[in-house]
Formats: structure tokens, sequence, C-alpha cells
């Protein structure tokens, strides 16, 4: 009567843990992690700005549009060492870590453990993704002489689908 007949199958699909449910979770995984690529390459961008700025190379609007042009065109732009390029993309990895373990851990997993519990699970998780992440970076920015910014964004979702497979099997199991 009411409407389409389930079987058992179709319950334990959307069940916690079964195959709907998991999707729906690693789709808004994914959704998480592309702000977090907005957070990343933000915070990344604006600290080799400054990087140039300190370094007498933006003296106007333009100097700055220019700058942004190079950082996503040309492996090496005037002014921008390689350590600051290195202290850039860390410095996004650890301000996007933050930002998406509290939206996974509110909408993804939607998790009401404890903080201290999880966030060392969530951050050692993302620190070995880093270095996956920091690996790619390298071949293809050093190695493959790929603009910095194109590199970050390859470097990124290189990584995500293990670091979903990882903070859902460990961090917010």
């Amino acid at each position: 009567m009411g409407g389409p007949q389930r079987s058992p199958g179709d319950a334990a699909a959307a069940a916690p843990g079964g195959l709907v449910h998991s999707l729906g979770q690693f789709i808004r995984f994914c959704l998480v992690g592309a702000s977090g690529v907005v957070v990343n390459l933000a915070v990344f961008t604006l600290t080799l700005l400054v990087f140039l700025w300190l370094g007498g190379h933006l003296a106007s609007a333009s100097d700055v549009s220019h700058a942004v042009r190079e950082l996503v065109t040309r492996k090496d732009t005037e002014g921008v060492t390689h350590l600051a390029v290195y202290l850039a993309n860390a410095l996004g990895f650890v301000v996007s870590v933050l930002t998406n373990y509290y939206l996974n851990r509110r909408w993804t997993f939607r998790s009401t453990k404890e903080v201290a519990g999880e966030l060392p699970k969530f951050f050692t998780v993302s620190v070995v993704a880093y270095c996956g992440q920091l690996t790619v970076f390298w071949l293809l920015h050093t190695r493959g002489h790929v603009a910095p910014i194109p590199s970050q964004l390859v470097a990124i979702a290189f990584v995500m689908p293990i670091n979903f497979i990882a903070n859902k099997l460990w961090s917010f199991r």
C-alpha cells in the first residue's frame, strides 16, 4: 500500500556504513575538500603575495594582478623563492586542515565524539596525506616545471580519496 516495496538490501545500503550512506559521506567530503582547496589556495597565494610585497616586488594593483597571473602560469615568479613556496604550501595546509576538520566533523560525519580524540587522528591522517601531496607538488613543480598554483591543485586532488578512506575508517569511527 503507500509506496514501493523495499528489499532488506535497500535498507542495508542506506544504513550507516552502507554503500548509499558512504557515497553520501564521500560527496560531502569532496564538497568540504573543495572548500578546503579554496582556503588552501587563498592562504597559499596570499602568503606568496606577502613575500613579494615584503621583497618590494608589489607596488600597485597591477603588480598584484601580474604576480597572480605568473603564479598560475609560470614555474618561477620573480621574487618568489623556493623557501617561500614551501612555507606558503605548509601554511595553506595547516589552515585548510583546521577548516576541513570542523566541517567534516559537523557535516560529513556528524560526529559527537570528543575533539581531543578525533583531532589528533584527523591531523595525523592529514599529515600523511600532506606528505603525499607535497611529493606530487614537488614532482610537478620542481621536476615537471609546472607553475605553483596548478601544481598545488593536482597534488591536492591526488590525495583526496586516500584522505577520505582513512578519515572514515579511523578518525571519525
